[in-house]
C-alpha cells in the first residue's frame, strides 16, 4: 500500500490552527510615551506624579483601593517599594514632562506583566480618599494597544487642581 502525501490539506490545517491561535491571543500591552502637563494654576507649586506599571491580576486591586493620602505619607512602605517613575514639578522645572516609551522602566514593567499604568499625584490641598479613578489624584490607564488604537503613540494628561484629566481619546 502506497501512502500519498497531499500538502494542500496539511497546509490548510496548519493555517487554521495558526489563525485560531491568533484569535485566542489576549490583550497586547504596549509602552506608550506618557506626557504630563501641569495646568497653569499649578505652575510654580510643588507637585509630584508617580507612574507605576501594574499587573492586572496580581497588583491592580491593591492599587485601585490603596489610600492616596496614605501613599504620600513620609516613609510609606507601599510607595517606597513601588517600582515607579517619578515626575517632580516645581519652580525650577518645566510644566510638562514625558516618560518616553523607550525608557528602560517599560522593559521592567512589561516583563512583569503590566497591563496598566497607575498615575498618582501629590496635589496641594486635602482630598477624600476614593477607590480607583473616582479619586481625582489617581488615574489608571490600560496599556492594551486595542484600548487606544494603532495610531496612538503618546498619551496626554493634564494635571489640574481638581485632579487628572485624560486628553488622549480612548477607542470606544
Amino acid at each position: 500500500m502506497k501512502l500519498s502525501f497531499r500538502p494542500a490539506p496539511l497546509l490548510a490545517l496548519a493555517l487554521l490552527v495558526m489563525g485560531l491561535a491568533g484569535c485566542a491571543s489576549g490583550p497586547q500591552p504596549k509602552a506608550y510615551s506618557i506626557h504630563v502637563t501641569l495646568d497653569d494654576a499649578l505652575v510654580g507649586t510643588s507637585v509630584q506624579v508617580d507612574l507605576v506599571g501594574v499587573n492586572t491580576l496580581a497588583d491592580l486591586p491593591k492599587w485601585q483601593g490603596y489610600s492616596v493620602t496614605e501613599y504620600w505619607q513620609p516613609q510609606n512602605a507601599f510607595r517606597r517599594d513601588a517600582h515607579k517613575y517619578s515626575m517632580q514639578f516645581g519652580r525650577e522645572t518645566p510644566k510638562s514632562q514625558t516618560l518616553a516609551s523607550t525608557d528602560p522602566i517599560w522593559t521592567d514593567w512589561l516583563k512583569t506583566g503590566a497591563m496598566n499604568v497607575v498615575l498618582i499625584a501629590d496635589l496641594p490641598g486635602a482630598a477624600a480618599d476614593q477607590t480607583g479613578n473616582a479619586d481625582p489624584r489617581r488615574l489608571i490607564l490600560p496599556l492594551d494597544a486595542a484600548a487606544w488604537g494603532s495610531d496612538v503613540k503618546q498619551i496626554e494628561i493634564l494635571v489640574q487642581e481638581s485632579g487628572f484629566k485624560l486628553l488622549t481619546a480612548r477607542k470606544p
